[in-house]
Formats: C-alpha cells, structure tokens, sequence
C-alpha cells in the first residue's frame, strides 16, 4: 500500500520539498513508524531536514552530523550517509548513543530504519524512521518496504530533474525564438500543419495568429505563378536533399503589401511519411528595392532615361540567343545624329541635352514594343530590331527613325533647330559575327560608310555587306547552337589496380526526336569554329561534373578531344580562364589532340603546345600508329599520354600478330617516359590479352560503352572488378607466350648464365604449361608437345651460347616459337569459330 501511495505521489509532484514531505507523511501514515524525517548535510556536515512528519519534536535544536571525528557523526544516520548503505538497528533505545539516550527515551523510541536517497546516480539525502513498539517487528515490516521506497523516491527526484531541465529548456528555446531577428516556422508535410510560429514571423506576414498564417501559406502568400512555383519547388528540394534557400522571394502580406524576404528551409530527421521543415525568413525589402533602384540606375542613361552600354550588352546576348533558337533575323542598327554639333556650339550644351531627350522620346514612338533602344555614348544610339523574317519589314522601319527624327525640334527658347542622321546596320546571322562586340563593329564599319557618303547617299543607312544572304547552317549545326549537347563519359580502367582511374569526355548531339547523333554523324557537318566551340562546351561541362564525381568518392582524370584546328592563341585564352575558375585540377585534365593533319608539322604547333603545358593540363596525342602519324615526332612534342589507334587493337581477334606493334608502342612509351592509353578494347579476349602485354590504362566496350553521367556513377557505385587469373582467354596465352618469349631471348642474350638448362628445357614446370591445362586444353592436344620442342630449343640455344657467345644464330629456336604461336592462334581462331556457330 505504501509503495503505491508513494508513487502515486511521485506522478503528482511539481517539485522535490512537496514530494519529500509527501513521503514522510505517508510513511508515518501507513507504517506503525512514529517520525519520518529526510535531511542532507550543509557544508559542514551538519544534516538539514528537507522534510519531517509524526512526532517532529524529537528533532527540535539536534545535532546530527555526518563528520566521523565528532560525537553528533557517530550515529547511525552519519554512517550511512559515509558508507552509502542502509542500516536497521533493531534496539535503537539500548544502542543510542549517550548525546541522544536521554531524547530517545523521552520520545520512547525502540527501532530505526536509515536509508540512502540517491540522485541522478549520486548519494543526495537520507531518510531516517523511528519505531515503537516491538522493534523486531518493525524491523521485519519496515525493511524491504523501506529499501523499495528509497530506491521510488530516487527515481522521482531523476524525474523531478528532468522535468525542470526541460522546461528550462523549453523557456529557453521559446524566448530565443520569440527575439530572433528572422520569422520561424515549423510544418509538417504533405499535409502543411504548422507546428511551431515564432512572433517574428506572424508580423513578416502581417497575420495575427496562426490560423491566418495557415490560410496565407495555403496559397495566398505569393503575388504570382512565378514566386508560388519557385517556393514549392524549394520545399521540394528541402525534402529531397535536406536543405535549400531561396533569395529575394516575393510575398503577399495578409493586408495586400507585397514584401521580399530570404527563405531557408531545413528538413528534421523525422518520420519519414510526415517529414518536418523548419522554415526561416529574413525580411529583406529594404534591400530589394535598393538594390532594384541601384541596378535601374547602373542600366539607365541619365540624361535620357534610356538603357545604357551596360543593358545594350545583357540584351544582345538575350537577343542573339532568341534569333539562334527561333531562327530569325536580328537587325543591330547603330544611329549617329547628322548637326548636333552646331546645335551645342550655336545654342550651348543645354539646348544639346535637350534634343537628345526629344530624341530618346521619339525613337520609342518609331518602333515596335518589341524593339530596344540604348543610348551609348554622345548623339549615339543602338536600336536592336528583333523577329525578323526577311529584311523587307526592316527598311519601313528604318525610313520611320529617319523622318522622325528629322523632324523640327522646338528648343525651350522658342528657337527651332533640325537634325539629321545616320545609321549603319547589321544582321545576324547574316554578319560575320555571333556576338555582341563583333555586331556592333560591323554596325560601326556601315555606319562610317554611311557618314562617308553623306552627300550622295539615297538612303539614310548603310547595311554592312549589301550582298547579305540568309546562310544555311547544317543540322548538326543547329543542334549546336540550340543546346542539344550531351556530354558522355567512357571510362578508362587502370589494369593494375582493376579501378576505373579516368573517363574520356565524348560529345554526342540529341535532335527534337530524340535520336542522338554519334560524332561520325556530326562532325562532318561542323566546321572549324563549331569545333571551337563544341571542344569549349565538352570540357566545362566535364569541369562541372568532376566535383560531382569527386564527392560520391571518385577522383577521376578526364580526356577531352580537340581538334587542331582549335589550338590557338584563342584556346590559350579560354582554357586559362577556365583553369583560373578553379572548377577542377588542371592536372585531372588532359587534352586528346586528334592527330588527322599536318598541324603538328607547323612551327607554331609546339609553340601553342607548351603554352597549353605550362597551364598545367596534360596533353595526349591520339590515334597514334593511323595512317598519318609519324612516330619519330613524339620525341619533340611535350605530351604526357599517348593513345593507340583503336584501329589495331579491335582488329586483334582477327590479326593476332598485331600484338608484336602493342608491344613495341607500350616499350616506346615506357621509354619516353610517357602513359600509354589502349582505345578500342572490346572483348573480354582483347582485354586478357592487352593487360598480359602490360598496358596499363584500357578504354573500350569490354569495360564500358560511353554513357551519361548518371548513369556513370550508377556504373562507378559498385566495387572494383576483382583481378582474375590470367591468361583467361587463347588470346591471352598467346599474347603470355610473346612477352615470356621476349623476356627469355633479352635475358639469353644479354647473359646466359642467368639460366639453367636443364630447368629451361622442362616445359612442364613453365608457367605457361600450367596455364593450358588450367584453359582445359586436353592433354593429347598438339600444343604441349610444340611447347616441349620450343622449351628444348631455346635451352639449347643458351647452352650453345654458354660454350660458344659469338655463335648467335637464333634461327632453329624462331621456327620452334612460330610454330607454337601458330598452333596457339590456330586453337584460338577454331575456337572463335565454334562460337559463332
């Protein structure tokens, strides 16, 4: 009953001096005991009552204390408080010590119960009993209930503690958010509760409780689609990727004024089906409307009011990518007003400013909405007519300026002045130009021609290249300029570690069907600056895409091709800036040069070369050993990488002695101190053979087929490819006999006594012996017995080169190595064919 009522008790607490006299009440009551008391030592050891109940007198003025070396420690409550036990003394009447006989008897205590109260883990309190009565039966009844009870009133104070502490912390946490600078809310998806407000965010709304917020975040907190989709698409990556931030974000109060405000959203580790954001808001409209009115002033004339140099730029490039993407003509058509100049030097600089203002209100008025106006510089002006789709509609408009701005102009004075003007004008595409400063020095060099012929001219303009026609760019090229790139990776795998150590960056065009085109499709159809361009466009988007790499876990190399005709001054440039962006590691970047022309026999080739060096990216030569490279030119070129042409090595299956020029190549670069990159590596046969020949980086079908990035770290997620014995493949053995082969006649030759004969001549223990039966080759089979003959002629040839070094005539050893390689190839080729069939 009592330990129920004590718990009880614990649940109802608010705080521990009403739980400790709660219990000592209920102890006197249900217990025969006559005093419960609970008390802790001061800091001199001194035990204080926290809480009393029964017969309180006994403790009037006593001195009880939990010091050893004092009378008033040396009872029973002292030494519990030192040995952290409890202690029953069954006959406290006859066991007191003489400081409290006298009390004891007053009070006619017979038996004591002392236990220790712990909290949070550490001795805190005592709780003291007396009886009366028979003291062997209190101590009987008391004990365990006791003991019990001790161990409930420990556990309510813990609860007692942690109670507190969390409304400390709830305090806490409630006024730090309430005076935060930024408004706070907390929602749950999908279903939009909002869990949490702080007051800032109430009044960055303009709402009253949380029941307008609701209605506000329903729906009618932002002003337009845009500001609506882009915050719902900001909550949908605040799901996906735990965090996102969105700046400058129109809303709508609930009194109707529009304000800025800068939103973060973080997702709680939650229940995944009810995921938790905690949305932050900065009000920001201050900042917007200055920044807005800053940016209006770095755009704006401020004599006319017009766009300025700066607008002229960002609307040129907006307007050319419009032409390109709609295939339409842009006309640029820059104006210079004809006796200005007389009007300031006869009517001063003020009647000068004023005509210009007269001027940027007319021009308006002889256009369309669509069509731009810039004032950049002096009396001239830049007008760019868009939506063109001939040049017919062009020449109305440009007899509109004229007469309008040929018309009087009333001064402020009453006096009247006329102007004339100029105008030279170019058309994209139609110009030799496709940006904005190469279009406006074409609209400058018509505009001289304009001027020039002032006094005979029929018309007011000029139109740069009279003879203008609408130039046909291919389809490839538009897919070009159209955005229809897509950057595909092929990855290279290192034979030594059997890891995929780099990719190579390949281009590949997707037209409105979705058919993607493979460069042999489009490159023809490009021409020298496409590839520019198309080269530029490969390697920032694979410089965009290595950190992606980079943070799954794969620091990775990346090949880009570019063609010769793009190494210039230009690429120079632009791969310096590109380096400088600090996007990648120009050591991770290497550039393949396509090897197809005479351009590495210019003088200026190496020159260009060691300028893309000193950058620090890695230069390759590709397609070595094609039809047009020379070999005896790589000692000149500082490139770090060589790539075989792929041509050699598919056709390996079906020309096996090719080999012997793998060989050859992987010796010339280990010798030029160079990486040697093995392209066209298709088959699992190609690849066993091309890793025993010791090339060490391999790219073809047999490891990957090129791929977009996704799917390239869905490829690199897996583990590494464990090493498998080799050869694995007739190929493999083959290619395992042309190495030991070489290694032998060079160990042979350079000192025979580096051999045993007798060892050499056993072909059973040579590794290659081995390998034949491990490949399931029968033992009957024709290869072991050509394999003894070529083991016995190349011991005899080193035990003939060991009596006699000047005799070195290899030949009966070749006739035994060929005709073992042959049997090895015809095994191979025979095998080749079963699978066919």
């Amino acid at each position: 009953m009592l330990l129920g009522e004590v718990n009880q008790a614990i649940t109802r607490a608010d705080d521990e001096d009403s739980l400790l006299q709660e219990v000592c009440d209920l102890i006197v009551q249900y217990t025969s005991s006559a005093l419960a008391w609970i008390g802790r030592p001061d800091a001199q050891g001194d035990f204080q009552v926290l809480a009393a109940a029964g017969e309180t007198g006994y403790l009037n003025d006593i001195k009880i204390s939990s010091r050893a070396d004092i009378p008033e420690g040396q009872g029973i409550t002292g030494m519990v408080w030192r040995q952290q036990r409890a202690i029953y003394d069954a006959d406290f009447s006859q066991n007191a010590k003489a400081l409290w006989r006298e009390r004891v008897a007053h009070f006619g205590f017979h038996g004591s119960s002392v236990l220790p109260i712990r909290r949070n883990g550490v001795l805190w309190a005592v709780c003291t009993v007396y009886a009366k009565g028979d003291a062997k039966a209190v101590e009987t009844d008391v004990r365990g209930i006791m003991e019990e009870m001790a161990k409930d009133i420990s556990f309510g104070l813990d609860h007692l503690d942690a109670v507190h502490r969390e409304r400390a912390t709830q305090a806490f946490n409630e006024a730090l958010l309430n005076n935060l600078a930024a408004g706070i809310s907390i929602v749950r998806f999908p279903d939009l509760l909002i869990e949490r407000v702080n007051a800032r965010m109430l009044e960055i709304y303009g709402a009253s409780s949380v029941e307008d917020l609701v209605e506000l975040f329903a729906g009618k907190s932002c002003p337009d689609h845009e500001s609506s989709a882009s915050m719902a698409t900001l909550a949908q990556e605040v799901l996906a990727e735990g965090y996102g931030a969105l700046k400058d974000l129109a809303i709508k109060r609930k009194d109707g004024q529009i304000v800025y405000v800068d939103v973060s959203g973080q997702r709680l580790l939650t229940d995944p089906k009810h995921p938790v954001i905690v949305w932050t808001s900065m009000e920001v409209t201050e900042r917007h409307h200055l920044m807005g009115e800053l940016s209006r002033q770095s755009l704006s004339d401020l004599l006319t009011g017009l766009p300025n140099r700066r607008a002229l730029d960002m609307e040129m490039d907006r307007a050319i990518a419009h032409a390109t993407r709609n295939e339409s003509l842009l006309a640029l058509c820059m104006l210079d007003l004809d006796s200005f100049k007389p009007v300031n030097d006869t009517y001063g600089h003020d009647a000068g400013d004023q005509v210009l203002r007269i001027v940027a209100q007319r021009l308006p008025q002889s256009l369309r909405k669509t069509d731009f106006i810039a004032r950049v510089g002096g009396d001239e002006f830049v007008v760019l007519v868009e939506n063109l789709d001939h040049l017919d509609p062009l020449e109305a408009i440009l007899d509109t300026i004229g007469r309008s701005i040929s018309a009087p102009i009333t001064l402020e004075d009453g006096q009247m002045v006329s102007i004339g003007l100029s105008m030279g004008v170019a058309i994209y595409p139609f110009a030799e130009g496709d940006n904005p400063d190469a279009l406006l020095r074409l609209a400058d060099q018509a505009l001289y021609e304009s001027k020039a012929h002032k006094a005979n001219r029929e018309f007011s303009w000029v139109l740069f290249g009279e003879e203008t026609r609408k130039i046909r760019r291919t389809m490839a090229q538009r897919l070009l300029d159209t955005g229809a790139l897509e950057i595909w990776y092929q990855p290279i795998l290192d034979s030594r570690t059997r890891k995929v150590a780099g990719v190579e960056a390949l281009s590949r065009l997707r037209d409105a069907e979705g058919k993607v085109w493979s460069p042999a499709e489009f490159l023809p159809q490009l021409q020298e600056a496409d590839l520019f361009v198309l080269s530029k466009k490969v390697l920032d988007q694979a410089l965009t895409d290595l950190p992606i790499l980079e943070a799954q876990g794969w620091s990775l190399w990346v090949s880009v091709n570019v063609d010769p005709s793009s190494i210039s001054e230009s690429s120079t440039l632009w791969l310096r800036e590109m380096v400088a962006s600090g996007k990648a590691d120009p050591s991770r970047i290497t550039l393949e040069i396509l090897e197809r022309s005479d351009f590495l026999e210019q003088p200026a080739a190496l020159k260009h070369l060691l300028e893309l060096r000193a950058l620090g990216v890695r230069l390759a030569l590709d397609d070595v050993g094609s039809a047009y490279s020379s070999l005896l030119r790589l000692k000149d070129l500082p490139v770090d990488e060589i790539k075989l042409d792929q041509g050699f090595i598919r056709t390996l299956e079906q020309h096996p002695q090719d080999l012997h020029f793998v060989e050859s190549i992987q010796a010339l670069a280990v010798g030029m101190g160079v990486d040697l990159v093995v392209e066209g590596v298709e088959t699992d046969d190609i690849l066993d053979a091309v890793t025993i020949m010791g090339a060490n980086f391999l790219q073809g079908y047999a490891i990957a087929r090129p791929m977009p990035l996704s799917q390239l770290q869905a490829f690199l997620d897996p583990v590494p490819l464990h090493p498998q014995q080799q050869p694995a493949s007739l190929l493999g053995l083959y290619a395992t006999q042309l190495v030991n082969h070489d290694a032998l006649k060079k160990t042979i030759c350079y000192n025979p006594r580096l051999v045993d004969c007798a060892t050499l001549a056993n072909a059973t223990i040579c590794p290659i012996h081995v390998d034949m039966h491990r490949l399931g080759i029968p033992d009957d089979d024709p290869l072991y017995r050509l394999h003894a003959e070529y083991h016995q002629a190349i011991a005899a040839m080193n035990a003939l080169l060991l009596s006699s070094p000047i005799n070195g005539d290899w030949r009966v050893v070749e006739q035994a190595e060929k005709a073992f390689e042959a049997a090895i190839l015809d095994a191979f080729q025979r095998s080749k064919a079963a699978e066919e069939r």
